[in-house]
């Protein structure tokens, strides 16, 4: 969200980890070039004032979550420098795409010769992410803070890591340590908000607190009025959801964020023409509309999987006339086809489940291609095969879909991920389920993400099933109070709060 190295939405779907390793990282440190730069800011270099006023500025709307007016100021920075190493490396964070994120990351790695020492470990970071060489992050990400003491960034930086490698505790410690050195740094804010509300051990005292923060330090950016909006709609308070995501939109009409997030609202509160109306509306004024998959689900909502359906394979067949790069129609039929792939497998449509993961295939195979990084493709690979097998269990092949499982495991074998086994155990946990083995679909639930709904949902299913009445009760509440739209969610929210209801009236 606002964590540097984390990339924009099509990237998290691919599980980038993002890290580097150069052999002279470990070198003597040199002595920093002075510059006007602020002092809690890592240093950067240029003798073009016009490139750093363009840099700043450029850094001000990445940190308030604006990647879109980022992009912008990092090229008309690189206009005026193009030797201007910190602007690449943003540029490369502000991507749009996998292959623009992949073309600007070449370029940003190309720069060492030109770089300081500070952008010498950024590029160290990365090379060690997309090896998955999280020791060697780490002791990067340590050492910058030792480097520069007084730079609230390189706390981030380090509290990404942690975060990244579910360490929330310590993330949380360093996100606070970054504010103690800059009090108004906006990226430390809002992740600590973020986190607070979104990771456990969460803390919704604690998320109010930060987002009010956040509000009260940038109070004209779109972005802290949109996470204020999302703490509102955690806590079921949608009408003030509503009116934080259209102040948002008042800020900046073009912000396609904010109009989605009103349709995120609207979709919760069963108001689906709204909410389709807002979807359309933050796709018209968005960089590439491509995103098809939230307004699908107001029709799976409304208990209309066909019609779903029907929307994305509609969407899909768009987006090749829209003149837009290709790596952008990538995610939205990747988006897309994620989406009818849940809806298949719930809906237990195995014919058209095949043939929604069959067209999957090439797309996921071009956005590895894309990004061009050894960890995307092995995350890519395992995710092809697990939905390979969620088709072999909509098929009732539990056997077949038991030996697939095992490929996931392998495709991942390379990465470092604490959360790389997560899908496995996901897969084996559905099947053991269906094939009555309970006390195996228990074991390999419990190794799986206790903040992702789909994983919450099946737990819960197994957790009755074992007899664990009480717990899965309490998970089908936890679940029934969920106000964030996804399609996992609106697939099982009619059921989940039929089994709430009757438990309340037994």
């Amino acid at each position: 969200m606002f964590y540097i190295k984390k990339l924009p939405i099509y990237i998290f779907l691919v599980a980038i980890v993002f890290v580097a390793g150069c052999k002279d990282s470990e070198k003597e440190p040199e002595t920093e070039v002075e510059t006007d730069y602020a002092g809690n800011e890592l240093p950067v270099n240029t003798d073009s004032e016009e490139a750093m006023e363009a840099f700043k500025e450029g850094l001000e709307y990445f940190d308030n979550g604006s990647s879109r007016k980022a992009r912008t100021k990092f090229d008309e920075a690189l206009e005026h420098d193009p030797d201007f190493v910190s602007a690449q490396m943003y540029r490369t964070y502000a991507a749009n795409s996998a292959k623009d994120w992949a073309t600007n990351r070449e370029k940003f790695m190309a720069m060492r010769e030109k770089a300081n020492d500070a952008e010498v470990m950024m590029m160290d970071a990365t090379e060690a992410g997309l090896k998955s060489d999280t020791d060697r992050e780490l002791k990067i990400s340590k050492k910058m803070v030792e480097k520069y003491p007084k730079s609230a960034r390189a706390q981030d930086n380090l509290a990404i890591y942690y975060n990244g490698n579910d360490q929330e505790e310590k993330a949380r410690e360093h996100w606070k340590k970054a504010l103690e050195l800059n009090p108004k740094y906006v990226p430390a804010i809002a992740s600590l908000g973020v986190s607070y509300l979104f990771d456990s051990p969460k803390d919704k005292d604690q998320a109010k607190k930060y987002f009010d923060m956040l509000v009260k330090t940038a109070p004209n950016s779109p972005r802290s009025h949109i996470l204020l909006g999302d703490y509102y709609r955690d806590q079921d308070q949608l009408d003030q959801a509503l009116a934080s995501y259209e102040k948002a939109a008042s800020l900046d009409p073009q912000d396609e964020v904010a109009l989605a997030k009103s349709g995120h609202a609207n979709s919760i509160l069963g108001n689906y023409e709204e909410a389709r109306k807002n979807f359309k509306d933050a796709r018209e004024v968005s960089e590439f509309g491509t995103n098809f998959s939230a307004e699908a689900n107001t029709f799976v909502y409304e208990g209309k999987s066909k019609e779903a359906l029907a929307f994305l394979d509609e969407g899909t067949k768009s987006l090749d006339s829209l003149n837009v790069p290709e790596s952008n129609k990538t995610i939205g039929k990747f988006q897309a086809a994620i989406t009818a792939a849940h809806i298949a497998m719930h809906d237990g449509d195995a014919k058209r489940m095949e043939k929604i993961v069959n067209d999957l295939r090439p797309i996921s195979k071009q956005l590895a291609s894309d990004a061009n990084s050894p960890s995307v493709t092995a995350n890519q690979n395992a995710l092809m095969n697990y939905w390979d097998t969620m088709v072999l269990v909509t098929s009732k092949k539990y056997d077949a879909a038991k030996e697939k499982a095992e490929s996931i495991k392998k495709a991942v074998d390379s990465l470092n991920s604490p959360d790389k086994l997560e899908p496995y155990h996901r897969a084996l946990a559905i099947i053991n389920y269906k094939m009555g083995n309970i006390e195996k679909a228990v074991e390999h639930i419990d190794q799986t993400d206790e903040d992702y709904i789909h994983d919450k949902y099946w737990k819960a299913k197994i957790y009755e099933k074992a007899g664990n009445t009480e717990e899965a009760m309490a998970l089908y509440q936890e679940i029934a109070e969920e106000r964030f739209n996804s399609i996992e969610f609106a697939l099982i929210r009619a059921e989940v709060d039929q089994k709430v209801g009757k438990n309340k009236t037994s």
